[in-house]
């Protein structure tokens, strides 16, 4: 299999406003999931909207345009979490990076590997928020933060995450033009296929 990076071309004026309505409608659903998760409209089960956001973009865009939105992404999670900021950006850029190469030389497009690469990306989220917010630091209790609030926050986000996946594919669906897609794969492997879900 012959392994690939993105390689930019020349866009069309049509093409260049697809993707700027694409990337206004995606920033704007990032707004709205920042402005949820600020709200705490659901409690302790509060899901972090905006990490299967960031992983659903990853799988259908280039490394650099991904890494670069999981950037805003983690620092919209900063931001609303009070962590330092920068700190979930580190682990989010990571994650999309990783996952925009596994899309174009390894995997398809589909629920189920979206799904994996979604749960990697709460995993390490949090295990990283209790590993240096919490047990570093020594926190009083910091085992009930644990249950009461870590593990629902990042099962409630798992739950969450399908529907968010369809609504990125619905927009990449009606606002990207073929030509624009950006995810490509090996002819001898799949025949010419784009990596969309069967």
């Amino acid at each position: 299999m012959r392994f690939s990076i993105s390689s930019r071309e020349e866009l069309s004026r049509t093409e260049k406003r697809y993707r700027v309505i694409k990337w206004a409608t995606l920033s704007l659903l990032m707004i709205v999931f920042y402005v949820m998760m600020r709200a705490g409209i659901f409690g302790l089960w509060q899901p972090v909207f905006i990490i299967p956001l960031c992983a659903a973009v990853s799988m259908h865009e280039d490394e650099l345009s991904s890494c670069i939105f999981a950037l805003f992404c983690g620092f919209m999670i900063d931001m609303a979490s009070g962590y330092v900021f920068g700190f979930s950006a580190i682990w989010l850029m990571t994650v999309s990076v990783v996952s925009s190469l596994l899309v174009r030389n390894l995997i398809r497009v589909n629920l189920i590997n979206f799904c994996i690469i979604a749960a990697a990306a709460v995993f390490i989220e949090y295990s990283m928020d209790y590993l240096f917010n919490i047990l570093i630091w020594n926190i009083p209790k910091g085992e009930v933060i644990l249950v009461s609030s870590i593990i629902p926050t990042a099962a409630a986000t798992m739950v969450v995450s399908p529907a968010v996946y369809y609504l990125v594919r619905s927009i990449e669906t009606r606002l990207a033009s073929e030509s624009m897609n950006t995810i490509d794969y090996d002819d001898d492997d799949f025949n010419g296929e784009q990596g969309d879900e069967h």
